[in-house]
């Protein structure tokens, strides 16, 4: 019985007398060709059937856990023998025979859904009816097509192509998003000193968030959230930076960890936990496993890389934070030479369980407590902070904080000559910041559980609290379990500041350059949940203030540029520059010029000089109100005209000689000009 046309073989289904047909092997040939179709159209139609969970997992099947790969490898049995008992279907039956050969793929496949069921096995629901999708339309596919050898064969060349477009599509998206995707964006914000401008870059795309930033020789380096290293700078541009990848991918092993966990090695756009699609509550968290902070140190014509990361050991099935460094001639760095290797410099103990009685429960790896952040304590000297990993004595039965016996929730001093090393300060949660100023002073920023972030001066031997002491509570509750009476907490360091509720604390730096000069020394403070940039002027171990800079993404990393620009990495995968505004816009000028001594806005009042809202036409020196003109100025007379506006902010002391103005003026045409219109605006 053939199985595609009529019985006989021939697409009009007329009968062919059998002596005839001995004579002619066309209707033979035909039953080979459709048969041979069929075997071809299944076994590509089972290859794309096992992209399916490669595209939900991001490792192979056979890499997957023992009972991912039994139910992967029992749906494309299911596959088999449904295609082979729809084979023996008669084509002439029509809709029956479609409708047969779905309920047999149905009644496979439910065998699979009846495994799943009875073993309480995880497995991804949303793949299996995927899968089980797909397996109907393929197998009934092509009893739908027209009996016409072109249409047969461009329905299997469209099938084939599945996976040749799968292999490619990971080297072809990244550039057809990076081609219509905008490369620069400029935005003017005002601060309490400065007019900003934040110019922001696209920059080179991540499988999961995280990454850092760092200065080596005179230009800059970028890590990303998965490992890979790209320098860029020194100047830029409006066209935006040049990221030129170099190959030395920081060795952490998320594949590793991602075939273990049996999920994609991946963090998908506006994706956060997600537990429920597993139909489990203790998946691995793959979008987690990343780097964490970036070291460069220069050493005359040789420079180091440090860079903290969580690294997976699959035959024990834990996890530690090492701190890897590469190592070599400056010049042979950038220009990418082949020779340069990782070394680990330092790993974490003991090596965290996500399975058996010692895990974390709830959610077992919590990679985002890993702090990881990394200075230069001395020359021979790394100081780096380590998180607890959720290791808090509440999710799990230690609390590692205070136990001196371990790595975790910890700033540690590691010798750079041997890997050495001993804590310099206990009892953190998730410190997710740290920087050493020119004077010596150690500032770590720390996420607290729900509310609690603080903002923390480090000291040798200091005991921060934690899970004793926080200002935070637990989630969905109005305490933490573990905190002792505030006024037991006299052996512990206070926070220099704490937000309460939360910001979602991120790195952070000190102004030390001069083009802020009115920032320098403050701390610039990045957050992730706040999306906001957080100026903190500090004296004496006091915050007197903080300005709150909105920027409109998750701030990861920061650091000030060699010309005192302000540099920050997101979530978003941008690099975004923080420049004063010195543009040519009248209110630009206006802010920059004017407003140190006078207001543009009529309810503002008066500051040094006169308010000069609706200065445009008015009498001079009649601003009601205002009493510290000048004799020089009451005696000028005249209004303030277009022409005389030009004239004196061209040089004050030529048009009124004895004012109080002090100003050697503005001798540039188009910046008077610029800021005379915008005078006219003001009312």
């Amino acid at each position: 019985m053939a199985p595609f046309g009529r019985p006989d073989g021939e697409p009009n289904g007329v009968a062919i007398p059998r002596s005839k047909t001995a004579a002619n092997p066309a209707p033979r040939l035909n039953r080979w060709l459709a048969t041979a179709y069929l075997l071809i159209w299944h076994a590509a139609g089972l290859g794309v059937l096992a992209l399916i969970p490669y595209w939900r997992f991001g490792v192979p099947a056979w890499s997957l856990p023992l009972t991912y790969w039994a139910i992967c490898a029992a749906m494309g049995a299911a596959f088999v023998v449904s295609a082979g008992f729809a084979s023996l279907l008669c084509p002439a039956s029509g809709w029956r025979s479609l409708l047969l050969a779905a309920l047999f793929t149905t009644a496979f496949y439910g065998l699979v859904f009846l495994s799943l069921f009875l073993t309480r096995n995880d497995f991804s629901r949303g793949v299996v009816l995927a899968v089980f999708v797909a397996a109907i339309a393929l197998i009934v596919t092509p009893r739908l097509l027209p009996p016409s050898w072109p249409w047969r064969a461009l329905a299997l060349a469209a099938l084939l192509a599945i996976p040749a477009v799968d292999r490619a599509a990971p080297r072809l998206a990244p550039e057809l998003i990076e081609r219509w995707s905008p490369t620069h964006a400029s935005i003017p914000i005002r601060s309490s000193y400065y007019n900003l401008t934040l110019d922001i870059y696209q920059g080179p795309k991540s499988a999961v968030h995280g990454g850092a930033l760092g200065r080596i020789g005179n230009r800059y380096i970028l890590m990303t959230g998965d490992g890979h290293l790209y320098l860029f700078g020194p100047e830029l541009h409006s066209e935006g930076p040049s990221f030129a990848r170099l190959p030395y991918r920081v060795p952490l092993n998320g594949k590793d960890f991602a075939a273990s966990a049996g999920r994609p090695w991946a963090t998908n756009p506006g994706e956060v936990v997600a537990n429920e699609w597993s139909g489990g509550d203790e998946v691995l968290s793959t979008e987690y496993f990343r780097t964490y902070g970036l070291l460069v140190q220069d050493i005359g014509a040789d420079s180091r890389i440090f860079a903290s990361h969580a690294y997976w050991r699959p035959d024990r099935a834990c996890f530690v934070e090492r701190v890897s460094v590469l190592e070599g001639n400056r010049d042979a760095i950038l220009r990418g030479a082949p020779d340069l290797t990782w070394k680990t410099l330092y790993e974490t103990s003991p090596c965290l369980p996500v399975h058996g009685e010692g895990r974390r429960h709830g959610i077992p790896f919590v990679g985002y407590f890993g702090g990881g952040r990394i200075q230069l304590l001395d020359p021979q000297t790394i100081l780096l902070s380590v998180g607890d990993f959720g290791f808090d004595g509440v999710a799990s039965i230690d609390a590692v904080s205070q136990d001196l016996s371990s790595s975790y929730g910890k700033t540690i001093a590691i010798k750079i000559a041997d890997g050495s090393a001993e804590p310099f300060t206990i009892g953190h949660r998730n410190p997710q910041g740290l920087f050493i100023d020119q004077a010596g002073n150690i500032w770590s920023t720390e996420h607290g559980p729900r509310g609690g972030d603080k903002l923390n001066r480090l000291v040798q031997g200091g005991n921060y609290g934690w899970p004793y002491a926080t200002f935070g509570t637990d989630y969905g509750s109005f305490n933490w379990p573990l905190n002792t009476p505030e006024a037991d907490w006299s052996k512990y360091q206070d926070p220099i500041f704490a937000w309460v509720p939360s910001i979602g604390v991120s790195n952070l730096l000190v102004v030390q350059r001069n083009l802020f000069p009115r920032w320098r020394g403050d701390l610039l403070i990045g957050s992730l949940k706040a999306k906001t940039l957080f100026r903190a002027h500090v004296r004496n171990d006091h915050v007197l203030y903080f300005e709150n800079l909105t920027i409109g993404s998750r701030i990861r990393d920061l650091i000030e540029g060699y010309d005192g620009r302000i540099l920050l990495w997101t979530d978003d995968d941008t690099l975004i520059v923080i420049s004063p505004n010195t543009g040519s816009t009248g209110e630009t000028l206006f802010a920059e010029k004017c407003s140190g001594c006078h207001q543009s806005t009529a309810h503002s009042g008066n500051r040094i000089g006169p308010n000069l809202a609706g200065v445009f036409g008015r009498r001079v020196a009649s601003l009601g109100g205002y009493p510290d003109y000048s004799p020089a100025m009451r005696h000028l007379g005249g209004t303030w005209t277009n022409d005389r506006l030009d004239a004196f902010l061209k040089s004050p002391a030529d048009v009124c000689p004895g004012t109080n103005m002090d100003m050697n003026g503005v001798h540039d045409d188009r910046k008077r000009s610029a800021i005379i219109t915008y005078l006219q605006t003001l009312r």
